[in-house]
């Protein structure tokens, strides 16, 4: 094995104040490698597990992972990884997901030219989930209590590029870059990012390119969405419904705000599936969005996802949803700036202001309207 340490004892000036809670100091890449030379590199897939297990701060350093293997990393309670050169998957036809990350308290740090590389030009075929070849579901999957993810760049992932599940976690500085899944629309279902059952999350100063959600918030509370740059997907969305039990179908207090999304199919997206059990969506602000050239709607809020047919449901209500300077432009002869579509009885104190989308050559489709905007 080509593993660098000195002592695994000595890493442990890399953390300052570490407490029983999520107290550390972060850091960026460049200065965490300088503290000190004893980090534990992997430089092959074989080494990973050994290093994981016996060391907190590791450097994974320019491997291909096997065909059907997961890049496993269960991280002792506040480690620190840092990322260099290239991380690549070798094909395979399987679930995945192709990268794991689990622990307490931990910062995962990219560095200057590192890229995580799903290979989804090797998978793509139009289709997505919905057919064709097996791929990989998820290429940078978290189950985390407390943590940093710094600067991490993802390309051409199979299907959903990262997934999301813990508490007190920030994700900052992504760069998602799909563009490769829009050569003869072979790319489909490739969520930018996306987290269920967590609670305050983090997601800011990123880009994402992609061909579905941009960041889609599922089942969680106390979140804020800041400065992130869409290109290409289906929006910045809300999703409830999704789980037939009730107690999983909950979003509380969600803040979008200070991003753009542009080239979409839909802007903002707030989604709920009539399948579902009950739950509520309340107390989510959209801010400060800007919105270009999105084909098909400006804003949607809709009670009758997937079909989009206007027979919506009243299992989930709508409460506390609130835009405030939301604005840009709708392109193309069926865009429409505005959609909602509430079932009866199920949407309640909206309030928008400085809403202003241009460029439909419809008119907005509401059977419900909010305070402060003329639907």
């Amino acid at each position: 094995m080509n593993i660098s340490f000195k002592s695994l004892v000595s890493v442990l000036v890399f953390v300052i104040g570490i407490s029983a809670s999520t107290s550390y100091e972060s850091i960026e890449f460049l200065k965490a490698k300088n503290l000190t030379a004893d980090y534990c590199y992997a430089r092959s897939y074989a080494e990973v597990s050994f290093v994981v297990q016996n060391c907190t701060h590791i450097v994974l350093a320019n491997f291909e992972v096997p065909a059907r293997e997961t890049l496993e990393l269960k991280l002792r309670k506040n480690s620190v990884v840092l990322i260099e050169g290239t991380i690549k998957f070798a094909v395979a036809h399987w679930d995945g997901p192709l990268m794991h990350i689990t622990g307490e308290n931990i910062q995962v740090i990219g560095g200057t030219n590192h890229l995580i590389h799903g290979q989804g030009e090797l998978y793509w075929d139009g289709q997505g989930g919905a057919g064709g070849v097996t791929k990989p579901q998820r290429v940078f999957s978290v189950k985390a209590e407390g943590g940093t993810f710094k600067n991490i760049n993802i390309k051409n992932c199979p299907m959903f590029c990262v997934s999301i599940m813990g508490n007190d976690l920030t994700f900052s500085g992504f760069n998602i870059d799909n563009n490769d899944g829009f050569k003869n629309g072979r790319g489909k279902n490739t969520d930018g990012m996306g987290f269920s059952h967590s609670n305050n999350i983090v997601i800011e100063n990123s880009k994402i390119v992609n061909q579905d959600d941009c960041v889609n918030v599922i089942c969680s509370s106390n979140a804020v969405i800041r400065n992130v740059h869409c290109w290409g997907s289906h929006g910045l969305t809300i999703s409830s419904g999704l789980s037939k039990t009730d107690r999983n179908n909950d979003v509380y207090n969600i803040t979008y705000e200070d991003c753009s999304i542009g080239g979409s199919l839909v802007g903002i997206h707030v989604k709920t599936h009539p399948a579902g059990g009950h739950g509520t969506v309340n107390q989510v602000t959209y801010r400060n969005i800007e919105i270009k050239d999105v084909t098909k709607f400006g804003v949607e809020i809709q009670q009758d996802y997937p079909k989009g047919d206007g027979n919506s449901a009243n299992n989930i209500n709508i409460y506390n949803m609130n835009l405030i300077n939301v604005t840009g432009s709708v392109k193309g002869s069926k865009a429409i700036g505005v959609r909602v579509s509430c079932g009866s009885g199920s949407c309640s104190d909206w309030n928008w202001s400085d809403v202003k989308i241009t460029g439909s050559h419809k008119k907005d489709s509401c059977n419900f309207h909010p305070n402060g905007y003329k639907c």
